[in-house]
């Protein structure tokens, strides 16, 4: 936390670092997708306005590091003086989306509503299905280029690409954390949504040959590909390329997702 902040009630210390980088609230929402409303309670400490003290930890971590602050010492911060005087079993309203999602034509604002979620896995399904198939047709006639330009020789490394076989992935979060997980050449999986901790997603249908992992607020997960658990961490903004060989750290792609 820079000095200017350092010792000031959490939601000054957010608003001050806000004003110093001369940031609209507005823009603030659009990178973080945290509703305008939650982050002015956070900034007001209006905690009794979040739905709850694993989405507020949450929304105050990824905000926090979005300002360049120590969201760590912030969340260790509200566990002390907030968490423990309100109790950790202390109601919280909850009655719409908390996150604001980049929307696309026809994309509902909640994962959570089941009659809606059914129908956005199916769609979502359907669509996977389909950029499966042109993407197989995309390397196999890549492939083809390769081997006439190379003089009709064998291309071993576009064998092993078109082979690569696909892997089926979970995750489970081990902090609560801003999370983005795109799949080769699909639509996300996981849109930048912010999940609290212990939050478990997938196996996704139908299986990728490859995706994009970002941590675009750093923290822990627990991977399973193809049934193998393998976890991954960091404590700054992340991405990880993961394929049938397994996971590796690449070039930071966010905060945009996919």
């Amino acid at each position: 936390m820079r000095d200017e902040e350092a010792g000031l009630p959490i939601g000054e210390a957010l608003k001050r670092a806000r004003t110093r980088q001369q940031l609209d609230i507005r823009t603030a929402e659009e990178q973080t997708k945290i509703r305008i409303k939650y982050l002015r309670a956070l900034e007001n400490e209006e905690w009794d306005l979040l739905p709850g003290h694993p989405y507020a930890k949450g929304f105050l971590r990824t905000y926090a590091h979005f300002l360049g602050l120590d969201g760590d010492a912030l969340v260790d911060e509200y566990r002390r003086t907030v968490e423990s005087s309100l109790g950790a079993g202390a109601p919280f309203p909850f009655t719409e989306p908390v996150l604001e999602h980049r929307r696309r034509p026809g994309e509902e604002t909640s994962r959570r509503w089941p009659i809606r979620a059914s129908a956005l896995i199916a769609l979502a399904a359907a669509a996977l299905v389909a950029i499966v198939i042109l993407g197989v047709a995309s390397d196999s006639g890549h492939e083809r280029k390769h081997h006439h330009a190379g003089g009709g020789g064998p291309s071993n490394s576009g064998q092993a690409s078109s082979t690569s076989p696909p892997v089926t992935v979970s995750l489970v979060t081990r902090d609560d954390m801003l999370v983005c997980l795109v799949p080769g050449h699909g639509r996300p999986l996981i849109d930048s949504q912010t999940l609290i901790a212990g939050s478990q997603e997938g196996p996704f249908q139908p299986p990728a040959k490859n995706y994009r992992l970002d941590l675009e607020s750093g923290g822990a997960v627990t991977l399973t590909l193809n049934g193998k658990r393998t976890p991954v961490s960091s404590k700054a903004p992340a991405s990880f390329e993961i394929d049938s060989s397994g996971v590796r750290p690449t070039q930071f792609a966010g905060p945009n997702c996919p």
